[in-house]
């Protein structure tokens, strides 16, 4: 008994050493912690040039409307990099003629009904101001292929198309994203919304599961995309953009990592009216793409982040 009461004290006051070292300690850690960091020591001129497994993302710099887009370059652990000098995103055109309804300040020569050998009139006119868009606004490294894949028939031009894509990937593997743009096929002159004022075409993406092919797309991924497309669209207005159509075809969508079969408005809407749908799907497939995740995400931001560093709230959507 006399034992444990003598040596009490004792581990009472190793207690209190080991409480007064912890605040020591903590009240050290604070100090540092508030000491203003070194600056960066300048580094030798060949550190500049980055490892190449060192994978990079060029992130946008706040830019004035309808100015070029600046770019700076970020590291990433990985994920979607969609800029860059090498090739991302071909943008091309299965069905090439396909034409709106022709107006006074957009008139053209038919090779057939709706149809238009003049690519300025034609769904090339809108696959080119999209890939200008994706390039200028959003730093995209993106390719505007204008091949007439319809000769010598409609029905076989998706053979023909699969040539081009194939050949494009060939010769630039860095390729991501394939966008098939087409009009779609309509009577209804009235079937258009107003996006800033302007008279715009909806927009449908159609999802292939390539049921009768061995070889069949992406569909999850795929179908993945042109719901995250959709849905960015609808937060810009809630009719700009029609339901995913997924169709029991192919469409070539088992080329490449990504595909998207986008039908900028139809034959009953003019081209003006096309043309106005271009700057919100740019954004919408930008914030679409900045949604796909990261291949290793670790610690690293989000590519919504690295994309968007200075648009916050740019996303309406839910």
């Amino acid at each position: 008994m006399n034992r444990r009461y003598v040596h009490a004290p004792k581990r009472k006051e190793s207690l209190w050493w080991l409480i007064f070292l912890l605040l020591l300690f903590l009240s050290v850690v604070r100090v540092i912690d508030r000491l203003p960091e070194a600056e960066p020591q300048a580094l030798p001129a060949m550190a500049l040039n980055p490892p190449a497994e060192e994978q990079h993302i060029l992130v946008p710099q706040p830019a004035q409307e309808g100015a070029p887009c600046s770019v700076s370059m970020a590291p990433s652990s990985g994920g979607l990099d969609l800029r860059g000098p090498s090739p991302k995103i071909l943008i091309y055109h299965t069905h090439t003629t396909e034409a709106y309804t022709a107006t006074a300040a957009s008139p053209y020569v038919q090779t057939s009904s709706y149809r238009t050998a003049d690519g300025s009139k034609s769904v090339i006119a809108v696959g080119e101001a999209l890939a200008r868009r994706l390039e200028r606004e959003y730093g995209f490294s993106v390719i505007h292929d204008t091949t007439d894949h319809e000769p010598p028939s409609l029905k076989t031009a998706y053979e023909r198309s699969e040539q081009t894509m194939r050949a494009y990937l060939e010769q630039y593997p860095s390729l991501i994203l394939f966008i098939d743009i087409h009009r779609d096929a309509s009577s209804d002159t009235t079937d258009y919304v107003l996006v800033n004022q302007k008279p715009t075409a909806r927009l449908m993406c159609v999802v292939g599961q390539g049921a009768k092919y061995s070889e069949k797309p992406n569909f999850d991924e795929n179908y993945a995309l042109a719901s995250a497309l959709t849905r960015h669209l609808r937060a810009v207005d809630s009719r700009l953009a029609r339901d995913v159509r997924v169709k029991t075809g192919r469409y070539n969508q088992h080329v490449g990592r990504l595909n998207l079969l986008i039908e900028v408005g139809h034959n009953a809407n003019t081209l003006e009216q096309a043309l106005n749908a271009v700057p919100s799907l740019a954004e919408s497939l930008a914030l679409s793409l900045a949604d796909m995740p990261l291949e290793e995400a670790g610690e690293e931001p989000s590519l919504r982040t690295l994309l968007f560093p200075h648009a916050a709230g740019i996303d309406k959507a839910p």
